[in-house]
């Protein structure tokens, strides 16, 4: 494979992948951005010119949604990876596995007065409870401040976006559902269900890891993620 993607999710950047940076040295490319909209046509037009047959895309909760919507679209990379995603964030009236939309329309008014107050709550639920050691790794790889109004956008995508209809649209050469199987954020049934729902695809369910491993996991994570660079 010739590159990497990376893509973080809400209230973190490209930070989050610190222990993913030099995975592959021989890569032609190991992009992290830092997302400037919640938009997969942003991310769509910046894929252009990466080969999908040799891209490995790899979309980490949010992130991972922008992901599944850019494959959607019809861009087919050779290696599909989604960490901690979901393929709706919020209930619906069908679907039950996520966060209950009232929710993240709280945190979305709160973030008006307490900006930090909603992050440092989010951020509190990275970790599972068996993941205290990794709580300084994952703390200098969090940005100190962030856009109150970026934030907020993010939080209307996942209370909006249902990308359930469009899973079997979704083209990808190999697909992997990675999952902690002590999630607070994305509940472990989340992987599950987009493993079921997406074709010829595999999950891997970290035991008692929580919504971030590639950090308090990074070992295992890196071994999978060689695996596919080759």
């Amino acid at each position: 494979m010739k590159h990497l993607i990376l893509l973080h999710g809400w209230a973190t950047d490209s930070r989050i992948w610190e222990y993913q940076r030099d995975l592959a040295p021989g890569l032609s490319t190991c992009w992290t951005p830092d997302l400037p909209v919640w938009e997969a046509g942003w991310l769509w037009h910046r894929l252009q010119g990466l080969a999908p047959d040799q891209t490995v895309l790899v979309g980490w909760s949010l992130g991972a949604m922008l992901a599944l919507e850019v494959c959607a679209r019809g861009y087919a990379p050779a290696v599909l990876v989604l960490m901690a995603g979901c393929a709706s964030f919020c209930r619906r009236p069908d679907y039950q596995l996520g966060w209950p939309a009232a929710v993240v329309r709280g945190m979305r008014q709160q973030l008006r007065t307490k900006p930090e107050q909603v992050v440092q709550e989010f951020q509190r639920q990275l970790l599972s409870p068996g993941e205290a050691a990794a709580q300084e790794r994952l703390a200098a790889l969090l940005p100190p401040r962030q856009d109150p109004l970026w934030l907020a956008a993010g939080l209307d995508y996942l209370q909006h976006t249902d990308l359930r209809s469009r899973l079997p649209q979704v083209a990808a050469g190999t697909i992997v559902v990675i999952h902690g199987s002590q999630d607070r954020i994305a509940a472990p049934a989340q992987g599950y269900f987009l493993a079921e729902q997406l074709s010829a695809s595999q999950l891997v369910l970290l035991a008692d890891a929580g919504h971030v491993p590639m950090v308090s996991r990074w070992q295992e994570v890196n071994e999978l993620l060689a695996g596919f660079l080759g």
